[in-house]
């Protein structure tokens, strides 16, 4: 993790829908090669946080910057953005009338104007990578979900980000599968990816994790590193939310 090097930075985040506030006032810091785990209940705001980092919901108060890039109502800015910024999602939005190799390719050609032979070359080399070369020629259907979420993880680092953003990339997933996911994710995280992950996988945010942010009703209510957040959480409702879920 490099501290002096700011990757994200969220200040006085606002998110509204209709007469319900999601999120009330949320500021945040992510720095190069950081993990930083959320965790929280259902209805926190933790997954609307993320989508608000690039742009997939619309921030209605607040500032968000990326590097160099400040979330603006410009589309040229939000593609920059989305070029640095790979997200995997709870449901993999695989294309289901392509095959592996091709929902690898799609986004690389189309989005960065790569030529077909590279974007090729790359995918294969991600599909290595997350364990699936041999399913280079097969259908979503034909894929369990972990390898399907797999494929999902593998699809968005063939863009090149140098941010991942998981959105409970483990939720939907049978229990036996969890387990191959999280290798990737561990994987990612060792070799240095900026990485902000929502989940309610406590035992990955206790081993991976840098910092732990705990959110409840569209707040940051306690963030700190695994230790302290698990063996010492100082706020009482992270305390009673540990105590539900460990």
């Amino acid at each position: 993790m490099n501290p002096d090097k700011v990757k994200i930075r969220v200040e006085h985040l606002k998110k509204d829908f209709g007469q319900l506030t999601v999120l009330k006032d949320v500021s945040a810091e992510i720095h190069e090669g950081e993990v930083v785990v959320i965790i929280g209940p259902s209805g926190s705001g933790k997954s609307t946080f993320l989508r608000c980092l690039n742009r997939l919901e619309e921030a209605s108060g607040g500032k968000i910057t990326v590097d160099d890039i400040e979330l603006s109502d410009s589309q040229k800015e939000i593609n920059r953005l989305r070029e640095r910024v790979g997200m995997v999602f709870q449901h993999f939005n695989l294309f289901n009338n392509m095959n592996v190799l091709r929902n690898l390719m799609l986004a690389p050609v189309d989005l960065k104007k790569c030529s077909k032979a590279e974007a090729r070359e790359r995918a294969e080399k991600m599909l290595e990578r997350v364990g699936l070369k041999e399913k280079a020629k097969a259908y979503p259907r034909e894929l369990s979900g972990g390898q399907k979420q797999r494929v999902a993880i593998a699809r968005a680092l063939c863009m090149k980000p140098d941010i991942m953003l998981f959105d409970e990339p483990t939720s939907a997933l049978d229990p036996e599968m969890v387990g191959e996911v999280l290798e990737v994710m561990k994987e990612l995280a060792r070799e240095g990816m900026t990485m902000v992950v929502v989940t309610h996988e406590m035992g990955f945010a206790r081993e991976v994790a840098d910092r732990v942010l705990f959110m409840d009703e569209g707040l940051i209510l306690e963030e700190g590193t695994p230790e302290e957040i698990f063996r010492h959480p100082a706020n009482p409702r992270t305390r009673d939310f540990l105590e539900k879920v460990l």
